[in-house]
């Protein structure tokens, strides 16, 4: 099996994570029951009762390392222990527990002008900010509005937990 980084040329790395599931805590203690239902619903809903998760860059590193070309560029494969290990969405659904799938239509979409929409309503009209002013604007917001507080929180938890932004 030919590896992608051939043997000789594998070298040590180090490789850095700046995802966070401390907003996990954050968005279960702001949101409402019914905003924390709406949550559920969604594609993540089910990550909000994932333990906090140490990543391995060594782990992720190694793996690399033993990567192997691909029929199929949705898909990874890998050379380990003399056997080829395929890495697709499919397992990527069993692992996470996510249902990958079409998204389901929960959340409304935005209709008009951007009046009185979600960026000028939660977001105070920015276009641009870093994940402390994110955490700030979802602590600081209030709204009936449930949608708009669930789509805060997919948010704050896109950009924190999965993007892992600074």
């Amino acid at each position: 099996m030919e590896l992608l980084v051939k043997a000789a040329e594998h070298f040590p790395g180090k490789i850095n994570s700046t995802s966070s599931t401390t907003a996990v805590k954050c968005i279960k203690e702001k949101l409402t029951e019914a905003q924390l239902s709406l949550f559920r619903t969604t594609c993540f809903g089910k990550l909000l009762d994932m333990h906090d998760l140490k990543f391995s860059g060594q782990l992720v590193h190694h793996l690399l390392l033993r990567q192997i070309p691909s029929p199929d560029k949705s898909e990874m494969w890998f050379a380990i222990g003399g056997k080829r290990l395929r890495f697709s969405i499919q397992e990527f659904c069993l692992i996470t527990g996510l249902e990958c799938g079409p998204e389901p239509p929960v959340l409304s979409k935005e209709k008009g002008d951007g009046s009185g929409s979600f960026r000028s309503s939660m977001l105070n009209g920015e276009v641009r900010f870093n994940n402390k002013t994110l955490k700030a604007m979802f602590k600081a917001a209030s709204s009936d509005n449930d949608e708009d507080m669930v789509k805060l929180a997919l948010l704050y938890f896109l950009e924190t937990v999965l993007f892992g932004k600074d």
